[in-house]
C-alpha cells in the first residue's frame, strides 16, 4: 500500500484525484494514520464489515471540539467497548446503562422509522403549514435579501418544535438565531480554533447549552420522559417526540450524564437534524426555481399526491414519486461533502485483499464517487450530463432498462402505484450506485435521520409553492455556489445571499 505524508487534513479529498481510486492510499497527519478508500468495490467490502467497525474517534472528536462536552463524557464514550448488538460484546465490562453507543443508535433507528417517522412527518407538515399561514405576506410582493436566511428562520422553527417540543422555543425566544450563528462557526470548531480567536462563537454555544439545561429542568418537572410506550402520545409540548423522551430517559440512567452533558448531547442531535438538511432544502428549491419546467413537474407530483377531497398531501406517496426521488438524490449527491470514518474496534479489518489496521482510520469521502465519471460508467450509468452539474433526471431509468430488471421491493411498489410499466415510463433507480452515492455514509451507522430529512425537503417545497408565488430577483445566479469551507463536514450552504420576492397566492389569502 502506498504511503505518503501530508501536512493538513484538508488534503484528503484531493488524494483520489491525484493517485486514482483503485488502490487504498495510506497517509499520515501528525501522529494519526489514515487509509483513503475510494474504490466503490472496496467501499462496499468495508461496509460488509459494519458490525466490526466503529466511528468512536470521530464521535469523541465532535463531542470535544464541536459540542464542548465535559471531559468525563468523552471518557464514557471511550470506555464503551460493548459493541452495537443488543447483547454486549464478550469481555466488555461496561455497565448495561452505560452502553451509550448502543442506546443512541437503537433509539434513533426505532423512533425515526415506522409509525414514529410517520408521526414526525405529519407533525412537521402541520407545524410548517401553521407557520407559513402566520407569515405577514399577502397579495403584494414582499422582497427579502436572502432566501437561505428566510428558510433558516422559517423551516428550522417548525423542525425544532416537531422533534424537541414547543417549550424549547418558548423558554428561549432567540434559540433559532443562536443555533444558526453556532452552525456558521462549525468549521472553526471542528478545526479546533481556540476561544480567543472566535470568542463570540464560544459564547453562543454556551448559551445554547444553557437553553437545553433550562428546557430539561422544566420538561422533567412537567412530564415523565419514560412514557414512550404504545399508549403514550407521539408528541407532547415539553419533550416533543418520543425520540427525545427515550434519549432523555436513557441518559438519566447514566451516572456521568449530568445536566451539562445531556444538554450537549441534544445540541449534537439538533445539529445533525438541522445543519445538514437546511442547505439541502435550499438547493432543492433553488435548482427548481432555476428551471421553471422542473418546478412545474415537481408541483405536479405534489398535486398527484394530494387528496382531491381533503386537500391533504400524502407524504409517503409524494416521497415515492420518481422525479421527486431523483431530484432529492441529485441534490444530496451534489451538495453534501462528508467524510465517513471507520476503524476496527477490536482488531484489523480485511477488505478486498487489503487490511485496515486497528490503529488506522479508514476515510471515505462522499464527493469522490459523486464526481467520478469512470466509476459511474463502470456501474452501467454513464453520465449524460457532467457530474459537476445538476441533472434532475440523473436517477431515472427506462422501465425496460437493465437497471430496472431487479427493482427493490420499494421501487416495485412505487411502480405499481404509478401505473403499469411502459417503455416510456421512467422509474427511480439506485441500481449500480452502491459505494458511489454516499451522502449518508453506509453500513450499520448510516444516518438514521435520512428518511425524515427527505420528507422535510419535499414537504417544504410543496407547502411553500402551494401557498406563495416566489421569484428570484437576479437573472444570473451562477455566483450562488456551494460553500466548500463546510467540506467535509456535511451539507454545503450557499456562498452568498440570494434575493427573492414572495407573495401569497390569491386563492390562499388568509
Amino acid at each position: 500500500m502506498n504511503r505518503s505524508k501530508v501536512s493538513s487534513n484538508l488534503v484528503v479529498p484531493v488524494v483520489p484525484k491525484r493517485f486514482g481510486t483503485d488502490t487504498p492510499l495510506a497517509i499520515r497527519v501528525a501522529t494519526l494514520k489514515f487509509t483513503v478508500i475510494a474504490s466503490p468495490q472496496h467501499i462496499q467490502a468495508m461496509f460488509k464489515n459494519s458490525k466490526m467497525l466503529s466511528n468512536k474517534p470521530v464521535t469523541t472528536f465532535v463531542l470535544d471540539h464541536l459540542l464542548g462536552s465535559p471531559k468525563k463524557i468523552i471518557s464514557l464514550y471511550n470506555a464503551d467497548d460493548s459493541g452495537m448488538a443488543a447483547k454486549a460484546r464478550a469481555g466488555s465490562n461496561v455497565k448495561p446503562e452505560d452502553r451509550v453507543f448502543y442506546f443512541q443508535i437503537r433509539t434513533a433507528h426505532k423512533y425515526l422509522s415506522g409509525q414514529h417517522l410517520h408521526a414526525l412527518n405529519e407533525m412537521f407538515m402541520a407545524t410548517l403549514d401553521r407557520d407559513l399561514e402566520a407569515l405577514d405576506i399577502r397579495s403584494e410582493w414582499v422582497e427579502y435579501p436572502d432566501l437561505y436566511r428566510f428558510l433558516q428562520l422559517t423551516v428550522t422553527h417548525a423542525s425544532i418544535e416537531t422533534v424537541f417540543g414547543a417549550k424549547l422555543l418558548e423558554l428561549n425566544p432567540t434559540f433559532v438565531e443562536d443555533f444558526w450563528e453556532f452552525e456558521r462557526n462549525a468549521p472553526n470548531f471542528l478545526r479546533a480554533m481556540p476561544r480567543w480567536l472566535i470568542p463570540r462563537a464560544y459564547r453562543v454555544r454556551e448559551k445554547l447549552i444553557k437553553s437545553f439545561i433550562k428546557l430539561h429542568a422544566y420538561a422533567n418537572s412537567h412530564f415523565d420522559c419514560s412514557k414512550t410506550g404504545p399508549g403514550e402520545p407521539e408528541w407532547e409540548q415539553n419533550f416533543g417526540s418520543k425520540l427525545i423522551r427515550a434519549r432523555q430517559d436513557s441518559m438519566l440512567k447514566m451516572e456521568l450524564m449530568d445536566a451539562e452533558a445531556r444538554a450537549c448531547e441534544d445540541l449534537g442531535l439538533m445539529f445533525g437534524l438541522n445543519a445538514n438538511v437546511l442547505p439541502c432544502i435550499f438547493w432543492y428549491i433553488v435548482e427548481a426555481m432555476r428551471r421553471p419546467k422542473l418546478l412545474s413537474q415537481l408541483l405536479a407530483d405534489v398535486s398527484a399526491s394530494t387528496s382531491s377531497e381533503t386537500g391533504k398531501i400524502n407524504i409517503q406517496e409524494l416521497c415515492n414519486q420518481p422525479l421527486t426521488q431523483s431530484v432529492h438524490a441529485e441534490i444530496l449527491r451534489l451538495y453534501i461533502a462528508i467524510f465517513t470514518l471507520r476503524h476496527g474496534e477490536t482488531g484489523s479489518i480485511n477488505f478486498s485483499g487489503y487490511k485496515l489496521e486497528k490503529e488506522d482510520l479508514g476515510i471515505i469521502y462522499s464527493r469522490t464517487g459523486a464526481l467520478d465519471e469512470e466509476a459511474w460508467t463502470r456501474s452501467g450509468r454513464p453520465p449524460t450530463r457532467p457530474l459537476d452539474q445538476f441533472d434532475a433526471e440523473r436517477f431515472l431509468v427506462d422501465s425496460n432498462s437493465p437497471l430496472w430488471t431487479n427493482p427493490t421491493e420499494g421501487e416495485r411498489d412505487n411502480a405499481a402505484e404509478n401505473g403499469p410499466l411502459h417503455p416510456e415510463k421512467l422509474q427511480f433507480s439506485m441500481a449500480g450506485l452502491a459505494g458511489i452515492w454516499l451522502p449518508f455514509g453506509g453500513g450499520d451507522r448510516m444516518c438514521p435521520g435520512r428518511h425524515y430529512a427527505k420528507a422535510e425537503m419535499t414537504i417544504t417545497l410543496a407547502l411553500l409553492f402551494n401557498k406563495f408565488d416566489l421569484e428570484l430577483m437576479v437573472e444570473d445566479t451562477s455566483n450562488v455556489r456551494p460553500n466548500m469551507k463546510f467540506a467535509p463536514f456535511g451539507s454545503l450552504p450557499p456562498t452568498c445571499g440570494l434575493p427573492f420576492r414572495i407573495r401569497r397566492k390569491a386563492s390562499r389569502q388568509p
